[in-house]
């Protein structure tokens, strides 16, 4: 008789709660705290995923055929000549899809990086793209009704900065665009065209370049080496 009671009281309070046409909905499983990371993965995969990926170097090295293989994609690839008047930023966005994920990338291209005689202020237009970004980001932010949810986060993720293969030492133009870019977003040095030289050759340089950047505090991505143990 208790029970019955229990039972009828617990179905007047769900009445009260959602009306007398509510209805309830059966449990699927187990609910808990413990489930909220499957929750937030399943959140994210539908919600989708943003990544910005600024691409630096001269043209014709590499930029777009790395990118291409990165994704097995085929991208615009724009033919940019080698007389550009200064440093323009191009920015491209696709929508990808692998399997039930879905990626808003953006690609941006540095136009024209390297190609003058007067290299002092390269860098310039990058840091004011990155800047601007970050500008962006906050002012979407600081309004009273946010949408952070839909609304595209350009910020730079990571900064691919393609090295010409010289086999000895890095560029001044590398060092003080990258010394300029490492406080602001993630470097990733590569060093184009690597077939182009011996495998002697390119772990000399490999050693070159982590040298001259220890050498200079310019700081990149340190990728961890090793395996976590697993027990």
């Amino acid at each position: 008789m208790g029970v019955k009671a229990e039972n009828r009281s617990a179905h007047i309070k769900v009445c009260r709660t959602l009306g007398q046409d509510g209805r309830t909905l059966p449990l699927q499983g187990h609910v808990g705290f413990d489930s909220l990371p499957d929750q937030l993965v399943n959140k994210c995969v539908n919600l989708g995923f943003d990544m910005n990926i600024l691409c630096v170097g001269e043209t014709g090295i590499g930029k777009s055929t790395l990118m291409d293989c990165l994704f097995k994609a085929n991208f615009d690839d724009t033919v940019h000549s080698h007389r550009s008047p200064g440093v323009e930023i191009s920015q491209h966005l696709y929508n990808l899809r692998e399997g039930n994920v879905k990626l808003r990338l953006a690609i941006v291209d540095s136009v024209g990086y390297g190609d003058q005689i007067n290299k002092e202020n390269s860098f310039k237009p990058l840091v004011d793209y990155i800047d601007e970004q970050f500008e962006n980001y906050l002012q979407e932010e600081l309004k009273i009704k946010r949408d952070l949810v839909t609304n595209h986060d350009s910020r730079v993720h990571v900064c691919l900065y393609f090295l010409v293969p010289t086999g000895h030492s890095i560029r001044s133009l590398d060092l003080v665009t990258m010394k300029a870019l490492d406080k602001k977003c993630n470097i990733i040095p590569i060093i184009a065209k690597s077939d182009t030289v011996s495998k002697s050759e390119l772990e000399s340089f490999k050693a070159n370049i982590m040298k001259e950047l220890r050498e200079n505090d310019v700081e990149i991505l340190q990728v961890p080496n090793g395996r976590r143990n697993r027990g």
